[in-house]
Order: structure tokens, then sequence, then C-alpha cells
């Protein structure tokens, strides 16, 4: 469980349960809630429920399970080698869709939350540097 609070005072939990049934075959879930929604996602299927309307949107996003190099993560870890190669070949960084600043930011977090599990103790990153 990883708690954050940004510079904005926006909160976030994270939970990662790793010994549920939807883990069997490496298949992730993926739940979000929000102040105005909640997103829902898993087997390639993300689902977005709006709290005020009370309505919901679905987007499909799975991948064929016959080859097992589209199923790595998802099918992610092939589109972000197809984004790189796309981008190298045409020489058109749009097709990369996190610049090195964003990467080096998620990385940040996650290795403050694991020194943060490890050492029981709060972490202080500063992300802006």
């Amino acid at each position: 469980v990883v708690n954050l609070r940004f510079e904005d005072d926006t909160t976030a939990a994270f939970t990662m349960t790793a010994f549920t049934p939807h883990a069997d075959g490496g298949h992730r879930k993926t739940r979000i809630f929000g102040t105005e929604g909640e997103l829902d996602g898993a087997d390639g299927v993300i689902t977005w429920e709006r709290f005020s309307t009370r309505t919901s949107t679905t987007i499909d996003l799975s991948v064929e399970e016959d080859n097992t190099v589209l199923t790595n993560h998802g099918g992610g870890d092939l589109a972000l080698m197809e984004a790189f190669l796309n981008a190298v070949r045409t020489g058109d960084a749009s097709h990369i869709l996190s610049n090195p600043g964003e990467t080096l930011e998620s990385h940040l977090i996650v290795f403050a939350a694991e020194t943060s599990r490890r050492e029981g103790r709060t972490v202080d990153i500063d992300v802006s540097a």
C-alpha cells in the first residue's frame, strides 16, 4: 500500500495485491477511484463510471492471446517497442507518449515507495529537479 500526497495536496492511495483469482495467467485488474468517477480495467477492457450521471463508457483494448509476445503486460511491452521504433524510423518523437522527464518522475515515485516499504518511513521526493 502506498499513499501519495502531491504538491497541490491531491492524494492518491495505491494498493497492489498479488494473490487474487484475477492474477492467474498474469492478468491484472486496475481500479481507480476519483472524485467524479471510477475507472475499472481488466483483460484489456476499461470501464469508466461517471458518478454524477450514473453512466458508463466501455473501451475494449484487448489483444489476441495466441501470441505470447502480444500478451506481455497486455501488449504494452510490444506497443512501447513499436512506438520507439516508429519514432526512430520516422524522426517523429510524437510516437512516444511520455517524455524522459515524465518517465523519470514515475520511476522516482516507485523507487521512493519501495524505500518507504523497506524502511518503514515516509519518503519525500522532489520530482521537479
